[in-house]
């Protein structure tokens, strides 16, 4: 019998839908000109299926919009963990209560992700657009952590909003018992784009965020920050901060999340809108090896070429310039930017 495809990372979007209108959405269909549908979960469950029909996933994160507005969510989970499946929640916590935390830790979920935007409430809610929660948000930290402490993960999101708070922030996210952050710079796109001006940093902004989370994982060992989005190594020397650990935008499909929607189309990452196939028509596995899918993201863009620090970040964000300006061929837009 034929092996199935091996793919590492799948980030499986459940759903468009979202209980949050969040500033900073990089969501490409979150742009505030249509209406969200509403979740369709037989077919979330149908794709599901199908999928792990196609391939063998090591990792599979369950996304949206979001996925907690999915009432068989753990039946899902519980089908990827069958097929031997890490899997991973992204949620904004304020679906998640007490018993859906407990099932997920009897399905040996891996790790359920947060976001906690500031450690004051307002700045918090007016981020997200939704009174009330950065307390759920908050509340859904401590069962994920009095539940299964090594799976609890806050999310920090830094825009010009929220950047002179970082410090607080994860002073906060400290205190709850979270020993896992992610910290991502604001990475436009979807509703980010109409809220650009509100919440992109300069420069002197961004290193100063960055600077500031260098100094507390520096002194706070026991911590595990990871910063989630690339940033261009022209404006963000990851050697400068030696405690938080970076990663870079690999276009090797076999070491990179590669984002899968409910209805089975196939996107390079879940922040681009480009579909390089549905696995409905195609296998993943032959979606995904496609030698004109290979040569779109194969290009260099020409600002970056011959750049010695090429390799560490790839021109950073590209499927940013992808929702920006159509093309992979051009450098995360924050260069542009801060020229």
């Amino acid at each position: 019998m034929k092996s199935r495809f091996q793919i590492g990372n799948i980030v499986y979007e459940l759903t468009e839908a979202c209980n949050q209108c969040c500033r900073f959405c990089y969501n490409y269909w979150r742009d505030g000109s249509s209406p969200v549908a509403s979740p369709e979960p037989a077919m979330a469950r149908r794709t599901l299926r199908k999928l792990l029909s196609q391939a063998t996933v090591g990792t599979i994160s369950f996304s949206g919009g979001e996925p907690m507005l999915l009432g068989n969510i753990h039946d899902m989970a519980l089908e990827a963990r069958l097929r031997g499946s890490y899997v991973n929640i992204l949620t904004n916590g304020t679906l998640l209560t007490d018993d859906a935390v407990a099932i997920f830790m009897s399905l040996g979920v891996g790790a359920i992700q947060i976001p906690l935007l500031s450690a004051d409430s307002g700045i918090h809610d007016h981020l997200t657009s939704l009174p009330g929660s950065w307390e759920k948000a908050r509340a859904a930290l401590c069962r994920v952590v009095a539940a299964m402490p090594q799976g609890a993960y806050a999310v920090l999101v830094i825009t010009k909003v929220n950047a002179p708070g970082v410090t607080d922030t994860l002073q906060l996210i400290r205190s709850l018992g979270v020993r896992n952050v992610m910290v991502n710079r604001f990475n436009i796109g979807g509703m980010g784009i109409r809220n650009a001006g509100e919440l992109t940093m300069d420069i002197a902004t961004l290193k100063q965020a960055f600077g500031d989370v260098e100094v507390f994982a520096a002194a706070h060992r026991d911590m595990n920050i990871v910063s989630g989005v690339c940033t261009p190594a022209c404006l963000l020397d990851p050697a400068e901060y030696p405690h938080v650990r970076t990663s870079g935008c690999s276009t090797d499909f076999s070491h990179r999340p590669v984002a899968v929607s409910w209805s089975g189309d196939v996107r390079f990452c879940n922040h681009s809108p480009y579909v390089l196939g549905n696995i409905y028509e195609r296998p993943i596995g032959e979606i995904l090896t496609d030698p004109a899918v290979t040569a779109r993201y194969a290009v260099v863009p020409e600002k970056c070429s011959g750049c010695g620090r090429l390799a560490i970040c790839n021109g950073g964000c590209r499927a940013a310039s992808e929702q920006l300006y159509g093309t992979f061929s051009l450098p995360d837009p924050i260069v542009s930017a801060n020229e």
